[in-house]
């Protein structure tokens, strides 16, 4: 813990940003609580995530793109995309990848030849198995369980935070949305 200048105690989390301490407003404690659940949350998905890649072998978005073509057989990457919330470049790099590992097959359409279909192979199943969707589903289950006001006001909320949240550099992860300035709280 350390002073600030002229100011209430603050305490230094591990990421370098400061928190307030709980206990100084009714504003400050929701503030202190929301940061501490979110973390949380982060944290509980990246346990999951490193669990499930060290059980297969597979990164985390090999799982989630093989649980949504092997539930959806015959999936068109646009649709994949969509379903994934990703660009359709990333998709692309993500399906060579599916594809070189062999846990994927793409087979042209019969009417169409520009038309690609994505179906999971022998060796994507074995993944797509190895975990019985339990980890890639967890949040997916989660936010299923809420209500529809509960979960208007999740997106609502996620929505707020993420206007407040930088985009991770470039090349770091995939690009989200452009950063918006703060308005009067």
């Amino acid at each position: 813990m350390r002073a600030a200048p002229g100011g209430p105690l603050e305490w230094r989390s591990t990421m370098g940003q400061t928190d307030r301490p709980p206990g100084s407003t009714p504003r400050a404690q929701r503030e202190h609580s929301a940061l501490l659940l979110a973390r949380t949350l982060v944290d509980r998905a990246r346990a999951l995530y490193r669990e499930l890649e060290q059980r297969t072998g597979a990164p985390v978005q090999a799982h989630r793109a093989l649980a949504v073509i092997a539930a959806e057989p015959g999936i068109q990457s646009s649709r994949l995309a969509s379903a994934l919330g990703m660009q359709r470049s990333a998709v692309s790099h993500l399906l060579r990848t599916l594809a070189q590992h062999g846990w994927i097959e793409r087979r042209r359409s019969g009417d169409d030849l520009r038309s690609v279909h994505l179906f999971v192979t022998a060796a994507g199943r074995g993944i797509v198995g190895a975990t019985a969707g339990r980890m890639v589903g967890v949040l997916q289950h989660a936010v299923e369980q809420l209500d529809d006001a509960r979960l208007v006001e999740l997106e609502r909320s996620l929505q707020a935070l993420l206007q407040h949240v930088e985009a991770p550099a470039p090349g770091m992860g995939k690009a989200s949305r452009p950063s918006r300035s703060r308005g009067k709280r």
